[in-house]
């Protein structure tokens, strides 16, 4: 709006040059000048913007084009008249010396240059109404587009956060199986893991509206998942987390190494001999967030574990595709007695969208 105004008034202001210019060997009184052409330039400033609300108000832009083009070419014939007549009054107002000119220069001052006559009137404006109707067209294509985009990133983020909550019911069903065979094996200790599990869960309650996290707030709910395993398993879980600075600032979707934690000990409790180790490791190298969940023993083949949902891996991988599609790596893999779930994505675009969550 602001762009439109300021090339409105620019637009006005050079006519009014050029009116000034081409007025000066009709007419030799500078002053004289000066008025006929602020009121030439100040009328058609005044008109043309009444005749733009008209078009809007007509909402021209629906119309088809050659019915746009008719009501531009009568609005600017009938205003063009008017402002002519405008131009003459005003320049038979400002010079009290019309007669004593007109014998001397043959025209009646005001008249003779190639502006100040009758038929440029209506040109100016056809020209001018071609201009604005030409941004006015512009205007509306950057808005649809705005629209356009603004309903993709919506849509985009009701597909995050439906993919997050498929993840809360899934969490929730594999917290109560742990917490159901702790109360077989280990009833005891039932409410030290219930503390656990309720800042497991805590996290798990995150505002709905929040798509991303600080990775040390989702390195924190993985140790109270790991804490409430550690008291099922005991001796035959072994934990060792280290997530280095830069990499505890790193913004990551909420939900998406919680998974993989999650799967290293679900999965590795079958294949690993004991006791089973579980590696959470977190760096930034080069530009890239590089998170790393390992555990030992080998990739399964047969059915996914008792219990589970087969949720986890599946959900990761389409956030991350639906999240980051060109910016990011992730593989699983057997390597040398360990199982590697390996998250690589380019610090630049978690930055990016911290910013629009």
């Amino acid at each position: 709006m602001l762009v439109a105004a300021g090339l409105h008034l620019a637009g006005w202001a050079a006519y009014g040059v050029v009116y000034y210019v081409t007025l000066r060997p009709y007419n030799p009184f500078p002053d004289i000048i000066l008025k006929q052409t602020l009121i030439a330039a100040g009328s058609g400033l005044v008109l043309s913007t009444l005749l733009g609300l008209a078009y809007r108000r007509l909402r021209l832009s629906t119309l088809h084009p050659a019915g746009e083009a008719g009501a531009v070419l009568l609005g600017a014939l009938l205003v063009g008249w008017g402002w002519y007549q405008v131009k003459a009054w005003g320049a038979d107002w400002v010079d009290p010396f019309a007669m004593p000119v007109l014998a001397i220069v043959s025209v009646l001052p005001g008249e003779g240059s190639m502006l100040s006559r009758m038929e440029a009137f209506p040109i100016v404006l056809l020209i001018w109404s071609g201009f604005e109707r030409g941004f006015a067209h512009w205007g509306e294509r950057q808005r649809q587009q705005q629209r356009v985009l603004q309903a993709d990133a919506e849509a985009h983020r009701a597909r995050l956060k439906m993919l997050r909550y498929q993840l809360n019911p899934h969490f929730f069903f594999n917290a109560l199986n742990t917490i159901s065979a702790l109360a077989e094996e280990n009833p005891q200790r039932v409410k030290e893991a219930v503390h656990e599990l309720s800042g497991f869960l805590r996290y798990s309650l995150l505002d709905g509206e929040t798509l991303d996290v600080l990775l040390r707030e989702e390195v924190q709910a993985a140790r109270h998942y790991l804490a409430v395993e550690k008291m099922r398993f005991e001796d035959d879980l072994k934990v060792r987390i280290d997530i280095d600075a830069a990499a505890r600032q790193q913004t990551v979707p909420a939900f998406l190494v919680l998974p993989l934690v999650e799967n290293a000990v679900k999965h590795g409790q079958y294949t690993s001999p004991s006791p089973l180790r579980v590696a959470l490791t977190a760096t930034v190298q080069d530009g890239r967030l590089i998170v790393e969940v390992a555990n030992t023993g080998h990739l399964r083949t047969d059915d996914p574990a008792p219990g589970g949902t087969g949720t986890g891996l599946a959900n990761v991988r389409a956030r991350l595709v639906a999240q980051y599609p060109d910016a990011h790596a992730f593989a699983l893999a057997e390597d040398d007695g360990w199982v590697r779930a390996r998250l690589d994505i380019e610090t630049p675009t978690l930055d990016s969208s911290r910013s629009h969550a």
